[in-house]
């Protein structure tokens, strides 16, 4: 899988945990999703997760500003070649 399609793939899976769908990633989603991953935290871990990648921190991070930060800002050189 490239990396493109991984965070195609991320995007999918995030926007599917938007239970109430306003865009935005919430510690109770966030604790769910991780949860399906075999990964199991109280939802007070959630929260301080999200509060340390959210850089508004509003405590909700949304599907943008999660791929934003795992992507980065830098291009890689194919990126930087398109451009």
């Amino acid at each position: 899988m490239s990396p493109a399609n991984g965070l195609r793939a991320l995007r999918i899976a995030l926007v599917r945990l938007d239970h109430n769908k306003n865009g935005l990633c919430e510690p109770v989603e966030f604790k769910y999703g991780l949860r399906a991953f075999g990964i199991d935290i109280s939802e007070d871990e959630s929260a301080l997760l999200l509060k340390n990648f959210d850089p508004s921190r509003s405590g909700r991070l949304s599907v943008s500003e999660l791929i934003h930060i795992i992507r980065g800002d830098s291009l890689n050189d194919r990126r930087s070649g398109i451009v």
